[in-house]
């Protein structure tokens, strides 16, 4: 699938084995008939990542097991945490979604403010911070924002979320006066009603399809921005659990394209089976997540959840491997070194890793005395990595100055010699947070 032509295949599915399955007799609302047939790939077997048998016995894993290249930027203070980081590689740089300012990296360049401004409550929080899609060819940022204005806030009216459109990057970084969602040049409305936005790109989005009364989507639908009903793809069967059961129940969904950004990666909530896009018609199961008897049945839930259950709160990847933070409820959580949850990223207790050329699935253990947790970083040296995003195929973790003084070991070792330097530059201040880029 081409970025120009934005369509996710909607058809039925049916996979037996794992959590996401179809059923004839499963009911839909009615938007309008799909414009564009759709078929499901099954050429490639399903890859099992196998997290119930990988926490039971931890295993240390180096860096360089995953990448070959590290890189350091600042990225403004805590005040203004990152959400999402776009690579721009025509640039060698980064955009950087600093909640809720954007900003333009380069590697000894000042920051440069992105000319788009949005206050807190007016940007789409459907989407767990990645409301930016950049269009490589044409340069234009896409924004998802909840279409909220002072006055439907004040008086809790409702909205209509929408998906505004900028001008190319060179006028967004050298204007006089900042953009504003009230005199957004372009905007689209999406066509949401009760369903939840999962993805979008310059050409459409994707919504979770939920029946009437529900909290678990039953499967997806794809829109053009013009708000045509391009596909439809139901992928559970049976009866969904209704919003009084999955209120108290945590979700997870999120979405990520490749670096050619004509494939779009996905999960939708409740769902352990990871899919992605192949084309205008076509979309494929690539992974599914197997808890063991750690899965959580929503069939089955009656009050809260029981020790031991696993949800997903983070997913990564790159060409080497998967990288999905689990959280196992009464399990130890990942601290930092102080040490206490680190507040600016998702609470986890388990960080699992699928190494695709071996096919084996890792958890990497917890080492309790250094406070952190994540690949041993024999590239340079430098803190333990474990990623906090994706951008093409690159991976990125967030640390504060502070933290990367305190804990990395001077060890003499040439390899360091860049990371001393960016840590002794005394333009890097205490107050700073880094965005460390492994490739």
């Amino acid at each position: 699938m081409k970025t120009q032509l934005f369509i996710l295949g909607i058809c039925t599915v049916s996979f037996l084995g794992v959590s996401c399955r179809q059923s004839a007799e499963t009911e839909h609302k009615v938007f309008a008939t799909p414009l564009v047939e759709s078929r499901f790939d099954r050429s490639k077997p399903l890859e099992v990542v196998e997290v119930a048998q990988a926490i039971q016995a931890p295993q240390s894993l180096k860096l360089s097991q995953i990448a070959s290249s590290i890189e350091y930027y600042t990225v403004g203070t805590g005040n203004y945490t990152v959400k999402q980081v776009i690579s721009l590689p025509k640039d060698s740089a980064f955009i950087t979604f600093n909640y809720p300012r954007i900003y333009y990296r380069k590697q000894n360049n000042p920051s440069k403010r992105y000319g788009f401004k949005a206050l807190d409550y007016k940007w789409n929080k459907e989407m767990n911070g990645l409301n930016l899609f950049y269009d490589k060819k044409t340069t234009r940022m896409f924004v998802a924002l909840s279409g909220k204005t002072k006055v439907t806030r004040k008086e809790g009216l409702d909205s209509h979320p929408c998906i505004g459109e900028l001008s190319p990057l060179d006028s967004m970084l050298t204007i006089y006066r900042y953009v504003f969602p009230e005199n957004l040049p372009v905007q689209y409305v999406i066509n949401a009603e009760e369903n939840q936005l999962i993805g979008f790109s310059s050409t459409g989005y994707t919504l979770g399809h939920y029946l009437p009364g529900c909290g678990e989507p039953d499967g997806v639908m794809t829109f053009n921005l013009q708000g045509d009903l391009l596909c439809k793809f139901q992928l559970k069967e049976g009866q969904m659990a209704d919003t009084a059961i999955t209120k108290q129940i945590p979700s997870f969904k999120t979405f990520y394209w490749n670096a050619e950004q004509d494939k779009m990666t996905f999960m939708i909530p409740y769902c352990d089976t990871i899919y992605q896009l192949c084309d205008s018609q076509t979309i494929a199961p690539r992974y599914v997540l197997d808890f063991g008897d750690n899965r959580i049945d929503l069939s089955q839930v009656q009050e809260g959840l029981p020790k031991g259950k696993i949800w997903v709160k983070s997913l990564f990847e790159n060409p080497q491997g998967l990288f999905v933070g689990i959280f196992q409820k009464a399990s130890p959580i990942v601290k930092n070194w102080f040490p206490n949850p680190i507040d600016y990223k998702p609470t986890l207790t388990h960080q699992i890793v699928y190494l695709k050329k071996e096919g084996r699935t890792i958890s990497i253990p917890y080492e309790k005395e250094e406070g952190i947790q994540g690949f041993i970083n024999d590239l340079d040296g430098g803190l333990p990595f474990w990623p906090d995003g994706q951008t093409d195929d690159c991976l990125y973790m967030i640390r504060s100055v502070t933290e990367m003084r305190k804990l990395v070991k001077r060890t003499g070792s040439l390899k360091q010699q860049k990371l001393l330097q960016f840590l002794d530059n005394s333009n890097v201040k205490e107050r700073d947070f880094v965005m460390i880029v492994v490739r």
